[in-house]
């Protein structure tokens, strides 16, 4: 059995330090194998955010991984940002943007969504091109078979309930396909900090979006995690919102 904590979109720099000192305390106590944290770990990627990022990091009370968000590259200094759009992200939080972590029951393989730029200007939707799915096709494809499959990003591949018309990262049929392809069990996401377990639609795909976990951003959903449990045959994806004082169950989803 595994149990993942399932952070998103922290947002240092818009954080409520009341949320933040009492999400270690619960995480803590669902004694979590891993915490995985899909994206949006700073709120302008300034530095006094990211040392509060890692400063958080350093205090979880598990192994994490971290995959960058689209806050997490520079807005304005946009020489930074196209020619070296993660140099804080390896300086504060680790070398790599896309992570993998693994023990004998599940692989968790990190997916780098976020977008420097782009034609369209849609550069906050991310998106996931050929190359990069193609590497991570063969990551995953790298993994033992026995071990349940979970990737990590930020961007949505589908819509929440509450949002049906939501914006997707771009490329996301052709993401889902390569996930199916690669046997993906479940897929941890956020940027639209709105909670949602569901299923990707003709796949058996289990689609986790989390809400905010410490900002005050929180888009009329309050701030939340998921506490994931991972056997062999079954998962269980389990919800732990913030009611403004204490943390509390929400109802579990199995699968």
């Amino acid at each position: 059995m595994t149990v993942i904590a399932h952070l998103s979109d922290l947002h240092f720099g818009a954080e409520d330090p009341a949320v933040v000192a009492a999400i270690l305390a619960d995480v803590a106590a669902a004694k979590p194998d891993l915490v995985a944290i899909s994206g949006d770990l700073t709120q302008r990627a300034r530095t006094r955010e990211y040392l509060a990022a890692a400063a958080f990091l350093r205090s979880l009370p598990a192994p994490w991984l971290a995959v960058p968000g689209n806050h997490d590259m520079p807005s304005f200094e946009l020489l930074e940002r196209f020619a070296n759009p993660w140099r804080r992200w390896r300086q504060f939080i680790g070398p790599e943007t896309e992570p993998d972590w693994r023990d004998d029951c599940v692989a968790v393989v990190g997916l780098n969504t976020a977008r420097r730029g782009g034609f369209d200007f849609a550069w906050e939707r991310g998106r996931v091109g050929s190359g990069r799915l193609a590497r991570l096709e063969a990551r995953l494809g790298a993994q033992p078979p026995q071990l349940f499959r979970i990737v990590l990003a930020h961007h949505p591949f589908a819509a929440p309930a509450d949002s049906p018309r939501a914006p997707l990262v771009g490329g996301a049929a052709r993401a889902l396909a390569a996930f199916a392809r690669q046997r993906v069990g479940m897929v941890l996401s956020g940027h639209l900090h709105l909670p949602d377990v569901a299923q990707a639609a003709g796949t058996r795909i289990l689609l986790v979006q989390g809400a905010t976990a410490t900002s005050h951003r929180l888009r009329g959903r309050p701030n939340a995690w998921h506490r994931i449990t991972v056997t062999a045959g079954s998962v269980e994806v389990a919800s732990r919102v913030w009611d403004g004082q204490a943390w509390r169950d929400a109802a579990p989803v199995s699968a």
